[in-house]
C-alpha cells in the first residue's frame, strides 16, 4: 500500500492486508502540527481492505480519542464498509464521510483547540444560543465601549452515540450561517472578531469549556424564552454562573410572549 501525505490530507492506495496505522501515526503526527484544526485521511484509491487491514483504523480510532486529534476519514468504498462494519469499535467510533470536500468543510469549523495561543485585546464571548442576534447586538456595544475582542462562539452538539469528531452537514451548515450573521454585524460595527464553532455533547460542558479556553473578561448570553435547544443551558448552568461567575455575565432574557 501506497501512503501519500500532501497538505491537509494523507491518500491511502492500493491494498490495506495490515496494520498500516504505524506509517500512518508518523504522516498524521506532521500534517497536524501544521493543520490543528485537523486533517483528512481518503481511502477513495483503496482497493481492497482486509480484516487484518481493518485494525488500521481501530488504531487510528484510539489515537484519535488519546490525543483528542481532529481526524476524519473520507470516501471508504463499499467492500471496505462492510469490512469495517465487522470491528464494532471501530465504526461507532471513526468519524467518516462521503468525500474528502465533505471532510474539509468539517474541519473549516475551527473549535477552540485550534485557537491560536496568545492575544492582543481582552475578549468579550457571545454564545450563539437562544435568542442569539440579540446577544451578539448587546456584545458587540459592549466591545466597542471597551475595545475589546469579540469572540463568537456556536455550541455543535454531538450525540453521545457518535464520535465527537463526526461530521455533521446539516448541523454545521446553520453554525456556519450563524457565525456568518453574526461577524457581518461586527464588521458593520468595526468590531475585531474571532469565530468558534465548540463540538460538545452538552450545553453545560459547553459553557464551561469556552471560559475556561477564552478566559474572558465578560460573557453574553440572551434567552427570548425557554425552549428545548436553551433549557439544559438555563436550568444548569446559568444558575451556577450568576452565582458564582467567572467573570462579568451579562445574562438578558425577555419576558414570555402572551
Amino acid at each position: 500500500m501506497i501512503v501519500e501525505a500532501r497538505r491537509d490530507v494523507i491518500t491511502l492506495r492500493g491494498s490495506l492486508t495490515e496494520d498500516e496505522w504505524p506509517t500512518i501515526h508518523a504522516a498524521a503526527k506532521v500534517l497536524l502540527a501544521e493543520h490543528p484544526s485537523g486533517i483528512i485521511v481518503d481511502c477513495s484509491q483503496l482497493t481492497e481492505v482486509t480484516e487484518a487491514g481493518a485494525k488500521t483504523f481501530l488504531d487510528a480510532v484510539n489515537y484519535i480519542q488519546k490525543h483528542d486529534a481532529r481526524i476524519i476519514v473520507a470516501g471508504l468504498p463499499d467492500n471496505a464498509l462492510d469490512v469495517i462494519r465487522g470491528v464494532r469499535a471501530v465504526i461507532s467510533q471513526l468519524p467518516i464521510t462521503p468525500t474528502v470536500e465533505d471532510a474539509r468543510a468539517s474541519l473549516g469549523l475551527a473549535d477552540l483547540a485550534a485557537r491560536p495561543a496568545g492575544r492582543a485585546r481582552d475578549v468579550v464571548a457571545v454564545l450563539l444560543v437562544g435568542d442569539w442576534e440579540r446577544a451578539v447586538d448587546l456584545a458587540c456595544r459592549v466591545a466597542d465601549r471597551r475595545k475589546h475582542e469579540l469572540h463568537i462562539v456556536d455550541l455543535l452538539r454531538v450525540p453521545r452515540t457518535m464520535p465527537l469528531a463526526t461530521p455533521l452537514p446539516e448541523a454545521e451548515a446553520m453554525a456556519r450561517r450563524k457565525l456568518d450573521d453574526a461577524e457581518r454585524a461586527a464588521k458593520s460595527s468595526k468590531i475585531p472578531s474571532v469565530r468558534h464553532v465548540e463540538r460538545v455533547r452538552t450545553a453545560a460542558e459547553g459553557a464551561q469549556r469556552i471560559l475556561s479556553a477564552l478566559k474572558p473578561q465578560m460573557l453574553v448570553v440572551s434567552i427570548a424564552r425557554v425552549d428545548e435547544e436553551v433549557v439544559e443551558l438555563v436550568n444548569q448552568v446559568m444558575p451556577n454562573l450568576l452565582s458564582n461567575p467567572p467573570c462579568e455575565i451579562i445574562y438578558s432574557r425577555r419576558p414570555k410572549e402572551e
